[in-house]
């Protein structure tokens, strides 16, 4: 996050320790955050009814008005029970339940470790941030509605009513977005501590086991990586929305040779899902394009096909015809019908439910908006269990050299 991406966002650090205030306020200052500092629960009470904030840190042990206390007083607040609460203890571990008995959405364990303090800030701010977007296109909507119902006659009804449809389906969808917004991106966080504890843990103990704490760093690795991935998502997405998407084109950019980097990677993943790969490209099919963002569309294919393929082979084709380079990703999995077809590329939308295969309903809205930065397309042709076949097409010179498109010869 960088000042200026969005508004500014406030967070409340309550601490009777001027010394830990002054750490908090340190470890958060990258991200450019609003912070107030209270010295204890009820200073801290005062402050939440004169502003609003993303989030709490909240010492457990304080004078007066302790932390649990403080948490249980401001949820009996209907206006200020939403806010998350994250405590910060140093307490032993038999008290981290009543931390969430009182309402904390999580806890942090003194003295803080920055980097885990910042990946969990940064998810509730994000968090935060689309409500307020949320909040404001509800605003935007209703002063619209107000004035088609001012200055339209009788004839106007119906279109009014498909505004407050319009609405209705945004908010749900928005809605829908946010609640699994903040599962996926606080399913990495608890691995993630738990590793932490378990490698502090053997760091105590005479005999250390190197292998095993080896095992716990790549398992620690491996889900901040998927925390990154997941805001870097949030991020495209804001940045696609809001016209601020940017290319680092380069010359003679190799896409076979992306094609299988990133299939590589993949195969681990591969061989977990129980599907083969086939790839068939040429050693050079060469364009002025970007090479991290087609490693990107690559990579939303493959997961994708990987993802719903049912154990199936994922066949993976790239050709270079009249100036344009195609490539299709085909699986034998699940497939999609043509209601699901018509809005796979929009934003937030997902073709199954995310309880049986998670994800933000991103991937593919962030791969077609970067393909037409680039000045080509995506398609994609499936049938209900009868797989799915994804087809990206691409210039092999700038856009306005390109001509019309590529031809599609009988």
């Amino acid at each position: 996050m960088q000042a200026g991406d969005a508004p500014r966002t406030s967070v409340l650090l309550v601490d009777d320790q001027p010394a830990d205030l002054m750490a908090l306020e340190r470890h958060l200052e990258p991200f450019a955050l609003h912070l107030v500092k209270a010295c204890s629960g009820e200073e801290a009470l005062h402050r939440l009814e004169d502003e609003d904030f993303a989030l709490v840190l909240m010492d457990v042990r304080m004078p007066g008005l302790d932390g649990f206390e403080t948490a249980r007083l401001l949820r009996e607040h209907e206006a200020q029970g939403h806010v998350p609460l994250i405590f910060l203890t140093g307490s032993p571990p038999e008290e981290h339940t009543l931390a969430y008995k009182s309402g904390a959405v999580d806890w942090l364990r003194k003295p803080v470790e920055p980097e885990i303090l910042r990946a969990k800030v940064r998810v509730f701010v994000e968090l935060h941030r689309e409500r307020e977007e949320l909040r404001r296109q509800q605003t935007e909507l209703r002063e619209r509605e107000r004035e088609v119902l001012e200055e339209r006659s009788l004839r106007a009804e119906a279109e009014r009513e498909r505004l407050v449809v319009e609405l209705r389906e945004a908010v749900r969808l928005r809605d829908e977005f946010l609640s699994v917004a903040s599962h996926e991106l606080k399913t990495p966080l608890t691995p993630l501590a738990l590793r932490l504890q378990l490698m502090k843990n053997g760091l105590r103990t005479d005999a250390l086991d190197v292998e095993r704490l080896r095992g716990h760093v790549e398992v620690a690795h491996g889900q901040v990586r998927r925390m990154a991935s997941l805001v870097d998502s949030l991020l495209d997405a804001t940045r696609i929305t809001s016209g601020r998407l940017t290319l680092r084109r380069e010359r003679d950019v190799n896409l076979a040779a992306i094609v299988r980097d990133v299939a590589a990677g993949f195969e681990t993943q591969a061989e977990r899902a129980g599907c083969a790969m086939e790839i068939e490209a040429p050693a050079r099919v060469l364009g002025p394009w970007d090479v991290l963002r087609l490693e990107q569309v690559v990579a939303n294919l493959l997961s994708n096909a990987l993802k719903f393929g049912a154990g199936g082979p994922v066949q993976v084709r790239l050709a270079e015809q009249e100036g344009w380079a195609r490539l299709t990703v085909r699986d034998e999995g699940i497939g999609m019908d043509e209601e699901v077809r018509a809005r796979i590329f929009g934003r937030f939308e997902r073709g199954v439910s995310e309880r049986h295969y998670g994800g933000l309903g991103l991937g593919l809205f962030i791969t077609h908006e970067v393909l037409r930065a680039l000045g080509g397309h995506i398609s994609v042709e499936s049938t209900p269990g009868g797989g799915s076949t994804f087809t990206v097409e691409l210039p092999c010179s700038c856009p306005e050299e390109a001509g019309g498109g590529p031809r599609h010869d009988a």
